[in-house]
This record gives structure tokens, sequence and C-alpha cells, in this order.
């Protein structure tokens, strides 16, 4: 859904409320089969609760309305104790809706006893940290599309959290996590290359058809810049994979033929995905 369309829509409710919610629809899926009975129960209590961490809590001034559907899937390996501590040791899997910004984490250790309050602070934490950092990812990445590199600020709460869990009693995984947001946010040309694309899809949504060829040119400019320096970039494909028939259907509806060429040869790993939308346009013809 576009960017600028959903500012349009509930830039009038931000007069009405002081704030609107950043994560909506959080789907939180915690695998429990691995499990002994009583963790078994506990962590479907966790379920509920990561699910209000990440909903009933104001992260930012919402001034774009900004809605971001998530979703957080765990699953337990293994579960130990350490003293008056309860261990767990997971895969972490989490997504915004779209898929465009996702992070996979094959090890992930946090602390959770019965009936522990999960509640945002700022000492650090093994669980709440993660949930807190990976929060100021995904918005710090999701503001980037409505202002270029929008989201430098946010990267840098991340930053923060990262900073001072990796000098607590607990810095197992943070050196990773910090490596993961330094090579987001030196990726300029991939984060002003989604910038512009939803800017075209904003321009196309709006009824702004002459100027959605420049937003185009632009997006590819930056896309083709970005592959010159490493064309197996990781997060650029995973952006394209999820937005590739957005992208080559606005192509397709208000650019023109060199920009379709362009994207084919930038992106030859959905090269299936855009001849047919090309060929269903030939077949409407």
């Amino acid at each position: 859904m576009a960017k600028m369309t959903w500012k349009v829509i509930l830039m009038p409710l931000i007069f009405t409320t002081t704030l609107l919610s950043q994560f909506v629809e959080v789907q939180v899926d915690i695998a429990v089969e691995r499990m002994p009975e009583l963790e078994r129960s506990d962590l479907k209590t966790l379920t509920g609760l990561l699910k209000s961490y990440y909903e009933n809590y104001d992260w930012i001034e919402n001034s774009y309305g900004m809605q971001i559907p998530l979703r957080l899937n765990i699953f337990p390996q293994s579960v130990s104790s350490t003293g008056s501590e309860r261990i767990f040791t997971a895969q972490l899997f989490i997504s915004n809706e779209s898929g465009d910004q996702r992070f996979f984490e094959k090890s992930f250790r946090f602390v959770y006893n019965s009936n522990d309050p999960v509640l945002h602070q700022e000492v650090p934490h093994s669980l709440t940290s993660v949930l807190d950092f990976y929060g100021w990812m995904m918005i710090a990445g999701e503001l980037d599309t409505y202002e270029p590199l929008g989201g430098n600020n946010l990267y840098e709460k991340a930053r923060d959290v990262a900073t001072r869990a990796l000098m607590s009693e607990k810095p197992q995984g943070w050196k990773e996590r910090i490596q993961t947001l330094d090579e987001i946010v030196r990726l300029r040309n991939y984060r002003l290359f989604k910038y512009h694309f939803w800017q075209a899809m904003d321009l196309s949504d709006q009824g702004k058809v002459k100027e959605v060829p420049l937003a185009i040119d632009r997006a590819l400019q930056f896309l083709e810049t970005q592959f010159a320096e490493n064309a197996r970039e990781r997060y650029t494909h995973v952006f394209l994979d999820a937005h590739a028939r957005d992208l080559m259907a606005v192509i397709k509806d208000l650019g023109n033929v060199n920009q379709q060429k362009k994207l084919m040869a930038l992106d030859p790993d959905n090269k299936a995905v855009y001849e047919k939308i090309l060929s269903d346009q030939t077949k409407v013809n």
C-alpha cells in the first residue's frame, strides 16, 4: 500500500488522537512442541505478552500515521536453568507483512521465568532488549520509505539499545546485531531505491501519472548503483522479491520500455515474474 496515500487518509486523525500505534496486527507464534509441559504453558502466556509489547506502546510520535503489521516467530530448541534463571535457546524470525524487512537469528538466548513481566525498560534484558532492537529497526526501515534516509535517527535508537546490551552481563548475539545494523545503515543506495520506489507507487495512486516515470528513473538509478557495488546484496534482493510484481506493474502502466529492460537486466532473479506481467499486458492489448 502506498505510503503517501496512508498519510493523506490518516493525517486528520493525528489532530484528534495524540499518538497512533506503530505496530498493528502483530502475530506472535512460539513453537512449543519440543518443550516440557511447564515451559509450554509459560511460553503460551509469553505469546500474548509479546503481542501486547509491540502493539500497546508508543514507539515514536507517529506523525505519518504509520502502521506496521508484524510477524514474530520463535522456535525454542532447548531450555536450561542457571540459578534462578531459566534460559531458552531458540531460533528467531521477525518480519513485516510484505516481507521486505525480515531478520533471522539461528541462536537466540533469552531468560524467561514463570510470571516474569515483559516491560519496556532502559536496563538491558536478554529478551526485551532484542524486541526493542528489532522494533526500532523495523520502524527505521519503514521511515526510509517516507523520507530519503528518514530512518537515520531510529537506527541510532537501535544502536543505543545494542551498545548498552553489548556491555551488559549477557552480551551474546549483540555484536552480530550491531553488524547487521551497520550493514543496513551503510546501504545508502538500497535505502534511496526503496524511497523512490514508494514515491512512484504513491504518485501513481494519487493520479500524478506524469511524475511517475521520473520517480521510476530515480529508483532504478539507485538500484543500479547499489548492484554496481554488490550485485548480490541481500537486503536489496529481499526487497525486490517482495515487490517485484508491483514494481514492474507500475513501469508497465506508466513507465517505458527502456525501464522495463533495465529492471530485468538488473534483477534477473525475478525475470519470470517480470515476463509474466509484460505477457499479461500483451494479451490484454
